[in-house]
């Protein structure tokens, strides 16, 4: 499997937009499908492929100097299933670990789609934690749920424990 940062736009929109089209159990309206295939453009886009073959993308949003934001994740269904989503999110997060502390993805509440159910399954192996549900961002009847990790591996835990050194707390 390999990743690359797709850079041109042209070709991040119809791969979102192919990859998404796929996927109607997650993404049913044309328009929500347009929007993620539109903001491709613009936002970080990483691709998984295989044998020369792209088989799915991630979008990065930095949402703040501390914290970047998956956008959008999509596998080809037929490719789903056999490690590539999380192969390619550690492999994304990783190279925002010393740039940013914390990952965040938004995602339906669970309990009321059983598509969504998986998807927040998905992020919870990954290590993602709910944060919050706000029912502001996406409606009363699609309530968004925040999940959030920590980028901070060991090897950053431990840069700051020798720089600071043994911290009394009293």
């Amino acid at each position: 499997m390999d990743i690359r940062l797709e850079n041109d736009k042209a070709y991040k929109y119809e791969l979102v937009k192919k990859v998404l089209t796929d996927l109607p159990e997650w993404f049913e309206f044309e328009e929500a499908i347009l929007t993620y295939a539109d903001m491709a453009r613009s936002l970080a886009t990483y691709v998984v492929s295989e044998d020369g073959r792209d088989l799915g993308f991630i979008t990065m949003k930095e949402t703040s100097d501390e914290a970047i934001e998956i956008y959008c994740l999509g596998i080809f269904k037929d490719y789903r299933g056999r490690g590539l989503g999380k192969f390619l999110v550690g492999k994304v997060l990783d190279l925002y670990r010393y740039s940013h502390s914390f990952a965040q993805v938004k995602t339906l509440d669970y309990g009321l789609d059983r598509y969504y159910d998986e998807t927040v399954g998905f992020y919870r192996t990954l290590g993602f934690m709910k944060l919050e549900t706000i029912k502001e961002i996406w409606g009363e009847d699609n309530p968004c749920m925040i999940m959030i990790k920590s980028l901070w591996g060991y090897e950053k835990i431990l840069r700051i424990f020798l720089f600071y050194g043994t911290i009394n707390v009293t």
